[in-house]
């Protein structure tokens, strides 16, 4: 029992660590300053309004983008139906930031296509109807662009799921392929969609790069313009204490929406769907739904950003340049390293310890996943500059603080995957391994 009371201590002890930097966000929130009264005059209802403008924006635009492809690769057989299968994945590749900067250098006032247009048609900006890319609007557009592969992928695996039957019972009944779309499918698939479309909108809302760079005020320019701007730490930690409360509150609303719901398919019944060839009209449409978001979302700014670095990787590519992707490398491997390490401990207590002490653990490890990297990055710095001063040594400037972030962040991820895999290791392997008077530790080695 000693191997499993150590086992218990490092995971509290770990996850009071991991879960210190939001206990401190959270712990200013009812803090209040000059600062503070001059923020919440002037931009703070900006900073909420824009924030919930750009999470219905983003939250329409990837739900029908994503469950639309999700919806055709599933059922119907199109020209490029196995393509899409796997390419409506690809704007995942592509940072929204990265995107972001390619379609202001393509769309922008004096951008790439706008004066190749104005060019060809020998026309004036004046004289033409002309959308501002750097808006708030092309901000939600960009995004959505980047993030509607979240809905598609878990629709596209809850459709798959779902058996035939349900398609042949609203078939006899008269109903045609878009009253079953609307009024069948749609309805069933309620849960993946909302759960995409939160983590489509969790992102959105957290994101800097894109906001930053398209001049739009919300939450998380707020922070970084408090933080560095005013130079106050404190009121850009209410701040992301707010953006923290903001998000656990859209968590809480997709698991209120499917409280005590249970989604199956039809059990013994189930048939896998068979895909339906369409006709020539139907196979122009299908592909037209699934290639505008592929285009737009990856081919064209990949088509792009090759273009830019063609003509200008000579310049680009140089002894600092290697010396960043080194140290990029190196830090990415060592946190891996150590999340796994630090991950395992805490899933394998869980394991050994079947109780709820050991469980909730590990969901308050898991939360820093659903909190923005903004907050994430204000929450560690308040909790090493009382370090710093408490001990009298700089550890909030080093790659330290750069490795906790990312245990703090992408812990979860590794947790998750540690679930998956224990949960298809069966139980008694371990009952065997008491009967047989082996340790803890010795269970684990073989």
């Amino acid at each position: 029992m000693k191997i499993f009371n150590k086992l218990t201590i490092s995971s509290v002890l770990l996850t009071l660590l991991i879960s210190t930097p939001a206990l401190i966000l959270v712990s200013n929130i009812f803090s209040s300053s000059k600062n503070w009264e001059h923020l919440v005059h002037t931009v703070l209802f900006e900073y909420i309004f824009n924030s919930l403008y750009i999470m219905v924006g983003v939250a329409v635009l990837t739900s029908i983008m994503g469950f639309s492809t999700a919806y055709v690769t599933t059922f119907f057989k199109f020209s490029g139906s196995r393509f899409f299968h796997y390419a409506s994945i690809l704007p995942f590749a592509m940072p929204t930031y990265i995107i972001s900067y390619i379609y202001g250098g393509m769309f922008d006032i004096t951008g790439t296509v706008t004066t190749f247009i104005l060019d060809l048609f020998e026309k004036r900006l004046d004289e033409v109807y002309f959308f501002d890319i750097m808006s708030i609007e092309g901000a939600i557009i960009v995004m959505s662009l980047v993030l509607y592969p979240y809905v598609y992928l878990i629709s596209k695996t809850y459709l798959k799921a779902e058996s035939s039957s349900i398609i042949d019972a609203s078939k006899t009944m008269g109903l045609s392929n878009f009253q079953i779309f609307y009024k069948v499918i749609i309805p069933i698939s309620r849960p993946a969609i909302v759960a995409g479309v939160i983590l489509a909108v969790m992102e959105a809302v957290a994101d800097f790069g894109v906001m930053d760079y398209y001049g739009v005020s919300t939450f998380v320019t707020g922070i970084f313009r408090t933080w560095l701007g005013m130079g106050s730490v404190e009121d850009a930690s209410k701040l992301a204490s707010m953006l923290m409360l903001f998000i656990f509150l859209l968590i809480f609303l997709e698991r209120f929406q499917r409280r005590n719901r249970k989604y199956k398919s039809s059990g013994k019944d189930f048939k896998p769907i068979t895909k339906e060839k369409l006709s020539k009209t139907g196979n122009i449409i299908a592909f037209l739904v699934c290639f505008i978001p592929f285009f737009f979302g990856f081919l064209l700014p990949f088509t792009q950003m090759s273009y830019w670095f063609y003509i200008s990787y000579e310049d680009i590519i140089d002894e600092s340049f290697l010396t960043v992707l080194i140290q990029t490398l190196s830090l990415g491997i060592f946190s891996s390293i150590l999340i796994t390490i630090l991950a395992f401990i805490i899933t394998y207590n869980v394991r050994v310890h079947k109780n709820k002490i050991a469980e909730n653990l590990v969901q308050i490890s898991k939360l820093g996943y659903s909190i923005p990297g903004a907050v994430v990055a204000v929450g560690i710095l308040s909790f090493f500059s009382l370090v710093d001063k408490s001990l009298n040594i700089l550890i909030s400037g080093t790659v330290l603080a750069i490795i906790f972030g990312y245990v703090v962040r992408f812990i979860a991820v590794s947790i998750n995957n540690y679930e998956a895999g224990f949960s298809k290791i069966p139980q008694t392997y371990d009952d065997a391994c008491k009967t047989m008077q082996i340790g803890g530790f010795q269970t684990f080695l073989k």
